[in-house]
């Protein structure tokens, strides 16, 4: 549906985004994740017309839209990291003004707004202000607001940060609710564990794409064997003295009291015996496990390149 194509944006001297290429196909869910600082907020900005880009194309639907963003923001909710919510409105009264901000005509508005506050589970409290909402209620109403103009295509930056785990696996039972309904939705965020629950995934680092693939095709190629270690003696001292080996020490780290071992290919099979164990089992690697392999071999990578 929106392809970005060479994009690069820079901030003076900082390379926020890096002649950056990827697609967010129609009717499913795409997750952009990275650490703070990546460029997953500029990328965002940047697709509905709030940062102009310095270089590279954007096309909807093929189409290259220029600098006509209106293209994309016809079609687009938008939800930033800081929805501007009106604290001293009820939740009802926000949801009257975005209509009114989005010209909804009144007959569709009380229809929309009764289905988003029983959707989201906000019906009861639709008489509270806004600014007496828990973190998961702010993100839920905010949502809602965006929902009101039935857009097709639907962006969400960063939208659990600071929410409860109740409250995002709820969250994310609506994103799934949307996605049902033909929604096309793209969603940054720092946790993998949300972004186990998108179509396609793209990790950032630095403004780069260090990878991007279906989640079925990466967790199903994934081109590594990972083993969980419970080791013998204190992990932590185990951990910096395996960290002097040069074989060793991109492929291993601590998850709670396990060490995690990559292992590369066959040739470095010999080495898991060199760390002190009690039990090692082989297993399934979660996208935790999925971006670490990706952002340690693309540091080696860049470190590697000539200067």
């Amino acid at each position: 549906m929106i392809e970005l194509k060479n994009v690069s944006k820079s901030f003076g001297e900082i390379a926020a985004v890096r002649d950056l290429s990827f697609e967010i196909p129609e009717g499913h869910i795409t997750i952009i994740t990275g650490a703070d600082g990546a460029g997953k907020s500029t990328i965002f900005k940047m697709m509905v017309g709030l940062v102009r880009r310095d270089n590279g194309n954007i096309f909807l639907k093929g189409e290259d839209i220029g600098h006509q963003y209106g293209k994309i923001t016809d079609i687009t909710g938008y939800m930033p990291e800081r929805f501007s919510l009106y604290r001293d409105l009820s939740v009802e009264e926000n949801l009257n003004f975005f209509s009114d901000i989005h010209q909804v005509p009144y007959k569709k508005r009380e229809d929309r707004k009764q289905r988003l506050l029983e959707k989201t589970g906000m019906l009861p409290f639709k008489s509270r202000r806004a600014g007496a909402l828990s973190g998961g209620m702010k993100q839920k109403l905010a949502l809602s607001c965006i929902l009101l103009s039935a857009p097709h295509f639907i962006i969400m930056d960063e939208p659990t940060t600071g929410v409860d785990p109740l409250s995002r696996i709820e969250f994310f039972n609506i994103i799934d609710e949307l996605k049902a309904e033909g929604k096309t939705i793209v969603i940054s965020t720092p946790y993998l564990d949300e972004a186990e629950q998108g179509d396609f995934i793209v990790f950032l680092k630095n403004g780069r794409i260090i990878k991007k693939d279906s989640m079925k095709h990466l967790k199903e190629n994934f081109p590594a064997r990972l083993f969980n270690i419970l080791p013998q003696g204190n992990i932590f001292d185990i951990i910096q003295q395996l960290k002097t080996n040069e074989q060793l020490k991109d492929n291993i780290y601590i998850r709670g009291k396990y060490i995690k071992y990559l292992q590369h290919d066959k040739a470095d099979r010999n080495l898991i015996s060199l760390i002190p164990q009690i039990r090692v089992e082989e297993e399934k690697p979660k996208l935790e496990d999925i971006y670490i392999y990706y952002e340690r071999r693309s540091t080696n990578e860049l470190l590697h390149q000539e200067p």
